[in-house]
């Protein structure tokens, strides 16, 4: 083969070989045991200094705003069991999270009863909070309704199997 021939072959793009069951079982393995959290879902400093949070934990976020009516973002939040849910208001209107009592299956009502998360203070700064634990909590829905300067809406989290 010539020096051009081979300068030329050089970049030819690779075509992998096929993967040989153990190799493709332990790349299903260690991606299903060293399972990161997406970067958006980790905690910020603030909750690991005041949490304890680390990488590991798994935060979701529900920004609050108003107008008219109160606005979720996003109004399902799907979470696995022992992640947690901010919610953070985006504004400077006055807003408060509280889960729907009558809406909850027992387990899920006894569980928010217990942790002492059934509701939120008023929430009345922009970038304020209400962080809510779902650590041992029993898989479901957890309606919830926000409230404040505007018309009450409607959101739910919904709780699903630890990953």
């Amino acid at each position: 083969m010539s020096s051009t021939a081979t300068a030329n072959a050089s970049h030819r793009p690779r075509i992998p070989g096929p993967i040989s069951s153990g190799v493709a079982l332990l790349l299903v393995l260690a991606a299903a045991c060293g399972r990161s959290v997406p970067p958006a879902n980790r905690p910020d400093e603030v909750l690991r200094a005041q949490l304890g949070l680390t990488d590991k934990d798994e935060v979701h976020r529900v920004t609050l705003t108003g107008g008219s009516t109160e606005v979720l973002d996003p109004v399902q939040t799907m979470i696995p069991v022992g992640a947690w849910v901010e919610f953070v208001t985006g504004d400077g209107r006055v807003h408060q999270v509280s889960f729907e009592a009558d809406s909850l299956e027992a387990g899920a009502r006894a569980f928010l009863e217990r942790t002492d998360q059934m509701a939120s203070p008023p929430l009345v700064n922009q970038g304020q909070r209400f962080v809510v634990s779902f650590r041992e909590a029993p898989e479901g829905r957890y309606p919830f309704r926000a409230e404040g300067n505007g018309g009450p809406t409607h959101g739910v989290v919904i709780v699903g199997p630890k990953r």
